[in-house]
């Protein structure tokens, strides 16, 4: 049995003299032994998703097959779970009590985690006198504690700088490889998402796309083109003539993105005002393209 497998959920929230709002609308997904990113913007049912996982939200419809329980199961939330008047070390030793480890393969636990962090000279210290990036390292300390089979990762860097982002996620690494675990991890942060072994693309509560990173930039040719405009006037004629070389344009507001852009001569162009680029795909492209049906001309 994977690690995580949801099948069809639908979540509808439901407030008195406000319209239904559908956080997630027949959504499946699997995973076992990878770190799989939800890539969405904040509304799309990414934290949705996580509650139904770690049962603290129920579906109207669809199942959740794996995890059957919350054993096994840690989460690291958008702001550190720790108590900010205990130390470092005292937060841990409760997290370890909390799930029934014996005292002695707790400490061995906290040493051998906090050396792996980085936190092994501040585990005397009371939280609230860590950085954010040191609180963080410590959240995700406590939620590896219990050598959790699938862990969630909720915005876990929200605030971070781009240091302690960096630091997070090469400990994130490390770990990975040692206790062999499944990562769900939520973010809107193209970077984020490019570390994962897979991405699951998520508007407006449903899956839109999932693969690699590799896949799905791949599945947009080896260059896109940019156009990037400034009118209504500037998109049509853009749009027009980007058919009339057979392409198909994609319209993201005001940029026009064209994949398998090799054989475009850009310099054909005959709009005045606009700017354009090919390069290589991006995951950003990628995921503005899927979550941008509606806006296709």
């Amino acid at each position: 049995m994977s690690a995580l497998d949801v099948r069809d959920l639908r979540v509808v929230y439901r407030r008195k003299g406000e319209p239904d709002r559908i956080a997630l609308d027949g959504f499946s997904l699997e995973s076992d032994n990878e770190m799989l990113a939800l890539l969405g913007p904040n509304g799309a049912g990414k934290s949705t998703l996580m509650g139904v996982i770690a049962q603290t939200i129920s579906p109207d419809s669809g199942e959740r097959v794996s995890p059957a329980s919350r054993h096994g199961l840690s989460i690291v939330f958008q702001t550190p779970a720790l108590d900010q008047l205990l130390t470092v070390r005292e937060n841990l030793q409760i997290s370890g009590a909390l799930h029934g480890i014996p005292k002695g393969e707790i400490e061995s636990r906290v040493a051998a985690l906090s050396d792996e962090l980085m936190i092994s000279d501040r585990l005397d210290e009371q939280v609230r006198h860590l950085s954010g990036g040191l609180a963080r390292r410590a959240d995700l300390a406590r939620a590896l504690i219990p050598h959790p089979t699938l862990l969630l990762l909720d915005e876990p860097t929200s605030g971070l700088d781009i240091d302690a982002r960096r630091s997070f996620w090469e400990s994130m690494r490390h770990i990975r490889t040692q206790l062999g675990m499944t990562v769900l991890l939520a973010t809107h942060l193209i970077d984020e998402a490019e570390r994962a072994d897979r991405v699951a693309m998520i508007s407006d509560g449903r899956c839109v796309a999932i693969d690699s990173p590799a896949r799905l930039r791949d599945a947009l040719g080896e260059r896109v083109l940019r156009i990037h405009t400034v009118t209504p006037e500037q998109i049509e004629s853009a749009m027009s003539w980007v058919r009339s070389l057979g392409a198909i344009p994609h319209r993201i507001d005001q940029i026009i993105i064209v994949p398998d852009a090799q054989s475009i001569e850009i310099q054909s162009c005959p709009i005045e005002g606009i700017g354009l680029t090919i390069a290589p795909p991006t995951l950003e492209d990628a995921y503005s393209i899927r979550t941008n049906e509606g806006t296709l001309i």
